[in-house]
C-alpha cells in the first residue's frame, strides 16, 4: 500500500510536468548573471582604465585580493622562509603558494611576499623567483610605493606608480606569521 502512496504523487507531477512543457507554458532559462565577490574579482589583463572613482574599486579589489592570499598561505612555512632564508626546505611550500595565486587570474602581473623592517622593505619570495623579471631573496625593494615606508597593518590598495617593473596598481595585506617578529606582507599587481 505504501509504495503505490508514492507513485500516485509522482506520476500526478510528471503529468503536471508533460501538461505544461507541451501548452508552452514554461520559459527559457535565461544566462545566470555572474557576480563577483571584492575577493574573487576578475580584473582586465591589460590597460587598466581608470574607473569613475580613479582606480578606488580596483585598489579595492586587490586590497581583498591581497587579504585572501595572506589568509591563505602557509604561514607557518613562511615563517621558517623568513627565519632560516631561500634555502629552508619551506621556501618551495610557499613558491608554489604564490604560482598557484598567480595562476588564479591572468590579470594578476605578479604576486609576492615582502618583510619590513626598520623602514625598509625586502623582498622575501616572488612567483618569479629565477625568471629575469623575478626578485630575489633579500634584495631591497628601492622604488616601492609610498605607502610601504611605514609599517602596513591592514589590507591596503595603492597605485598607480611606477617602479623598475613598470606601471601598477597593487593591493598589499600583511601576513599574520606564528613569530611576528617583523611586517609580513603579500603584494599582488595589475598593470596600470
Amino acid at each position: 500500500m505504501k509504495i503505490h502512496q508514492g507513485i500516485i504523487p509522482g506520476a500526478v507531477l510528471l503529468m503536471i510536468a508533460v501538461a505544461l512543457l507541451s501548452a508552452g507554458c514554461t520559459q527559457p532559462s535565461q544566462p545566470t548573471a555572474v557576480t563577483t565577490s571584492p575577493v574573487t574579482t576578475t580584473m582586465k589583463p591589460s590597460g587598466v582604465t581608470p574607473d569613475v572613482n580613479g582606480n578606488e574599486t580596483l585598489k579595492k579589489d586587490l586590497a581583498s585580493l591581497a587579504a585572501r592570499f595572506a589568509g591563505e598561505i602557509d604561514a607557518k612555512a613562511l615563517d621558517a622562509v623568513v627565519r632560516e632564508g631561500k634555502n629552508s626546505t619551506s621556501f618551495t611550500t610557499v613558491l608554489d603558494q604564490l604560482k598557484a595565486f598567480k595562476a588564479g587570474d591572468t590579470a594578476i602581473r605578479y604576486v609576492y611576499v615582502l618583510e619590513q623592517v626598520n623602514g625598509t622593505t625586502r623582498f622575501i619570495i616572488d612567483a618569479n623567483h629565477g625568471l629575469p623579471d623575478g626578485s630575489e631573496y633579500q634584495d631591497e625593494y628601492k622604488d616601492a610605493p609610498t605607502e610601504l615606508k611605514t609599517p602596513v597593518t591592514a589590507p591596503i590598495g595603492v597605485g598607480p606608480y611606477t617602479d623598475t617593473w613598470g606601471t601598477f596598481i597593487s593591493g598589499y595585506a600583511p601576513v599574520k606569521t606564528p613569530s611576528n617578529m617583523t611586517v609580513i606582507l603579500v603584494g599582488v599587481d595589475v598593470k596600470a
